[in-house]
């Protein structure tokens, strides 16, 4: 059920640290406050009104335990962030993610030009994420949007020439560590199971509107990519210019990592 809490009582939580390590293999055991990033269809004039916040009257609070493996070994290193292999437990037994397994994130600065990485705080780290929600939450807006008008040109004008490709945001949580005076926000999504029928792919970036995919991506990648071409040009016009997702990529029937470009 939707919570509303303070800011002061979110940051209460941090502190006194008790992670269960295992040396050998870099695990980490946390116990969380879990907030489900909403996913919300398209509704006409029904743009949020404020930005994403966990306070926000329609997320959801779980509770439970995330493990993480933080090894160098399995970590994958993006623009501003880290991805790590975790498996999360819900007090309850409720079963929100396939296996229990996630996609740990983290998010990073580097130190001057070097590519050391610096760990920001928790406050910061939370500041920073929910950006990150925001814009999950609008490209899962659009996409709606984007659905809707094409199942409405399909009733008028039938089936179209190319098949319509039915992707999706991946659920995603903002996990606060209870028990860390570290301050300690990760963000989690669905495990992507990646091989070659699935591999990840970019597929648009958001500086031209066209694809980045490499010759050798597979022939669905390039039939999603110009879907995806196909989603901006209705969204920017369905909005009045107001906005389209950029920075397209993702595997197999799952988008992640969605930027917004808007105006202004």
């Amino acid at each position: 059920m939707p919570n509303v809490v303070s800011t002061g009582w979110i940051f209460s939580l941090f502190r006194c640290i008790h992670p269960v390590l295992d040396a050998q293999v870099n695990k980490w055991t946390f116990q969380c406050d879990f907030y489900e990033v909403p996913l919300p269809t398209y509704h006409p004039n029904g743009f949020p009104k404020r930005p994403f916040e966990i306070d926000n009257p329609d997320v959801e609070l779980h509770q439970g335990s995330l493990q993480v493996n933080l090894s160098l070994a399995l970590m994958k290193r993006g623009a501003c962030k880290t991805a790590h292999p975790g498996t999360v437990h819900f007090q309850g037994g409720a079963n929100l993610f396939t296996d229990g397994r996630v996609c740990v994130k983290q998010v990073y600065e580097r130190k001057d030009t070097s590519n050391t990485i610096i760990r920001l705080k928790g406050r910061h780290k939370l500041e920073m994420l929910s950006v990150e929600c925001n814009c999950l939450r609008w490209a899962s807006i659009l996409l709606d949007l984007t659905y809707q008008f094409v199942n409405r040109e399909i009733e008028k004008r039938g089936d179209p020439p190319l098949p319509i490709p039915k992707l999706r945001f991946p659920r995603s949580m903002i996990a606060i560590v209870q028990d860390s005076s570290m301050e300690k926000v990760f963000l989690i999504e669905e495990w992507f199971d990646l091989d070659d029928e699935h591999p990840f792919n970019k597929y648009l970036d958001n500086r031209l509107p066209q694809h980045c995919l490499p010759d050798t991506a597979t022939h669905k990648a390039h039939e999603i990519a110009k879907f995806l071409i196909f989603a901006q040009y209705v969204q920017w016009e369905k909005t009045s210019g107001l906005a389209f997702t950029s920075d397209y990529q993702g595997a197999g029937d799952i988008l992640t990592d969605p930027q917004i470009t808007s105006n202004p």
